[in-house]
């Protein structure tokens, strides 16, 4: 009976002592594991926390509407030196508009701005300058429109010939992407072959005015341009007008909500 007493204790003290090993063996979960897995898990890259960078914006387009040049000075004074002459047509970048410069030449009021033009920086008179890049000598209206349409917005242009044929006159008509009434009447000027010498003042005056030819030919019965104004002293329309025997031509522009509407009606008897 002892020796059966004696066995049994021993299997229990045996048998204790297993399972404490393998207690002792077993490694102790660390209780920071997941917590840290989960921070890990939700970290956002450096990249992702920082601000998207916006790009530096672009300078501003503008081309020479003057067709014997615009002077690029080395100030903001027109007695600055000349550093070179911008041709007609030539594409500048707009770096900056310094203030106080506001001038009037030949019936143009505009502004001295700083631009650059093929690595030359300098400041020329905006007052000759357009967004649009201007006409062509000799470029038909159909061309024009085809040059400076672009894949988003294509510039239109119709005729539309007297009922009597061609020969007693036509009508054509484009719509004009342009921004200001200047830029306007800058490109049908010489779009259309207005007299250089007409230069009505858009932008100071406040009532309609009408400015003659100051070349007008002999035997021509008309030759001027029309300003109009509304009550608020805005323009309601630009008309130029021409007529001697048996012929008149007119060229209106017309403020639309996509820019400007420009028709030439030209009539022969």
């Amino acid at each position: 009976m002892k020796i059966i007493i004696t066995t049994i204790a021993a299997a229990t003290i045996l048998l204790t002592s297993c399972t404490n090993t393998q207690k002792e063996v077993t490694p102790k979960k660390d209780a920071t594991t997941s917590e840290k897995k989960s921070d890990i898990a939700s970290e956002k890259p450096l990249l992702a926390q920082l601000d998207t960078p916006t790009e530096a914006p672009v300078a501003s387009v503008f081309y020479v509407n003057a067709t014997s040049g615009l002077s690029l000075r080395s100030g903001t004074n027109l007695r600055s030196k000349k550093i070179l002459t911008l041709p007609y047509g030539s594409q500048i970048k707009h770096l900056s508009s310094p203030e106080h410069t506001t001038m009037t030449i030949a019936g143009i009021t505009g502004d001295m701005i700083e631009v650059e033009y093929q690595g030359a920086r300098g400041f020329v008179f905006d007052g000759y300058l357009t967004r649009l890049a201007p006409p062509q000598e000799g470029e038909s209206v159909e061309g024009y429109a085809k040059r400076i349409s672009t894949k988003d917005h294509t510039v239109k242009v119709t005729k539309i010939k007297n009922p009597k044929g061609e020969a007693f006159g036509i009508t054509t008509r484009i719509e004009l992407p342009a921004s200001t009434w200047t830029e306007a009447y800058r490109i049908t000027k010489e779009l259309f072959d207005l007299p250089k010498s007409l230069q009505p003042d858009l932008v100071s005056k406040k009532k309609s005015e009408i400015v003659a030819n100051s070349n007008k030919r002999e035997k021509t019965f008309k030759d001027e341009i029309a300003v109009n104004r509304g009550t608020t002293s805005e323009i309601t329309s630009i008309v130029y007008s021409y007529q001697l025997r048996g012929y008149s031509r007119s060229v209106t522009i017309a403020k639309d909500k996509k820019g400007f509407i420009v028709k030439e009606v030209e009539v022969s008897k």
